[in-house]
């Protein structure tokens, strides 16, 4: 279902777990999208095993879930609301950096970028050692181009 509140113009939509979230948005060249990388890579790292923790513990809640009327509390279930919690907090730094975070799962992280007067994104994914590639804003990963060599 689309959102019925549009984003402010000066700002970047996202959806994390359901919730429509709005990050003012910064527009990178590939220096200052560059120079950041090795904060992104390492909140990409943490965000990536955090989510494999938190897909380890979901089956275990999901039977707790089952039982909840019975108001028992787990180890599970509270590691499961930490893990959630510190993924949250994870995404939302690299929001607050500018970033767009495409895919956690996958480590996928877009840099919004001006080529030649229209918004693209440059796009790094976890295990690249830099940023190489940029696409267009509705092509997405799929339509990733090389960034030339200067």
């Amino acid at each position: 279902m689309p959102n019925p509140i549009p984003p402010p113009s000066n700002c970047a939509q996202g959806v994390q777990k359901g919730y429509t979230v709005f990050v003012a948005k910064r527009v990178f060249t590939l220096a200052e999208a560059r120079k950041i990388l090795p904060l992104v890579r390492k909140l990409v790292s943490v965000g990536m095993n955090l989510s494999g923790e938190i897909s380890r513990y979901k089956e275990a809640v999901q039977e707790l879930a089952k039982s909840a009327d019975l108001n028992r509390g787990s180890p599970e279930g509270t590691a499961y609301m930490e893990r959630l919690l510190q993924l949250q907090s994870c995404v939302a730094r690299l929001q607050g950096l500018g970033c767009l975070v495409k895919s956690v799962d996958q480590g996928l992280i877009d840099f919004p970028h001006m080529k030649e007067g229209r918004e693209v994104y440059l796009c790094w994914k976890h295990g690249e050692e830099d940023i190489f590639y940029w696409h267009e804003i509705d092509a997405g990963f799929a339509g990733r181009k090389r960034i030339p060599e200067d």
